[in-house]
């Protein structure tokens, strides 16, 4: 049976690829090391480490014990957090990945109601693009992501919680407010917008590529849009963003869609997380509260729009 401290030792080896600095991370001496992970490989029958030049490299069993092994270190973690949920009622930390957009219109009132309804629980909260986020989510940094639901390369579960567009908005004096425009009119003014890498930037630069248009004019290049609003308000620039954003109170006088209805992106908005990850009780609390926010303000968007 294999030893759980000579399992964590070789983690924490396998992360350094250097048994001087591992051992001195762990505390222990370089031989008590090597001998930790002698026991292990005699234990398995398997080298896991093989010579570099200088340097150490992982041989193919050890990269899957690594990566077994890690998994198996957080879900010691998860279980103790589970426990001390459980021990102070509820409470516990969850760790939330929330897209620009959902931080304006989403992310304010599940706050709110989380502490109205489970005030023991912490919120660790990155706020980024898809792309970062589920990179983040991927090595365990964060356990859900609110935000729009789009295709991942890897198995994901999610649950949509509401509807959203995304639209064409600049400010309420913006040349181009308050009339009917073609993508070609657009394209003689200057953008906000997230990376290329970002599902809605490929969908926009799409959208001017099939219609045999110039792409967007990027002069502000950015990695979050929770920011966004107040740079399009006052910057002169065009941004495409969440129509349940142009209705918050904030924004509501100061941005307006610009009028095409070729470039409104309909999409939905809701929670991701791995498939077969571990959700705590406060983890499920928080994807329960927000399901209900969701569909709370997907209503009154649509009452203010229709008013």
């Amino acid at each position: 049976m294999i030893n759980n401290r000579d399992l964590d030792y070789f983690v924490t080896a396998a992360e350094m690829m250097n048994l001087r600095l591992a051992s001195q991370n762990l505390n222990i001496t370089q031989p008590a090391l090597s001998k930790s992970i002698t026991r292990l490989e005699k234990e398995l029958g398997i080298k896991l480490f093989k010579r570099a030049g200088r340097g150490l490299e992982l041989t193919e069993a050890g990269r899957i014990l690594y990566q077994r092994g890690l998994a198996l270190q957080n879900s010691y973690l998860e279980m103790a957090e589970v426990m001390t949920e459980l021990s102070s009622g509820a409470g516990g930390i969850v760790r939330v990945g929330v897209s620009g957009s959902a931080t304006q219109f989403l992310l304010p009132e599940i706050c709110k109601t989380l502490q109205l309804q489970v005030p023991n629980v912490k919120l660790e909260i990155q706020i980024g693009m898809n792309d970062v986020l589920f990179t983040l989510m991927e090595r365990h940094v964060i356990d859900i992501i609110i935000g729009p639901l789009v295709n991942y390369e890897s198995p994901v579960v999610q649950v949509p919680v509401t509807a959203d567009r995304v639209v064409v908005a600049a400010s309420r004096d913006h040349p181009l407010a308050g009339r009917p425009v073609s993508l070609r009119d657009m394209s003689r003014y200057g953008w906000i917008l997230p990376a290329k890498t970002v599902s809605m930037r490929q969908w926009l630069d799409k959208m001017f590529y099939e219609n045999h248009c110039p792409l967007p004019d990027v002069k502000v290049e950015i990695s979050s849009l929770a920011s966004v609003p107040g740079l399009i308000a006052k910057s002169g620039l065009l941004s495409f963003l969440s129509e349940n954003i142009l209705v918050e109170e904030e924004f509501i006088s100061r941005l307006i869609r610009i009028d095409n209805d070729q470039l409104m992106m309909p999409r939905r908005v809701g929670i991701t997380w791995r498939e077969g990850a571990f959700l705590s009780p406060a983890t499920q609390k928080v994807i329960e509260v927000t399901q209900n926010v969701g569909q709370k303000m997907q209503s009154e968007a649509r009452r203010i729009l229709e008013e």
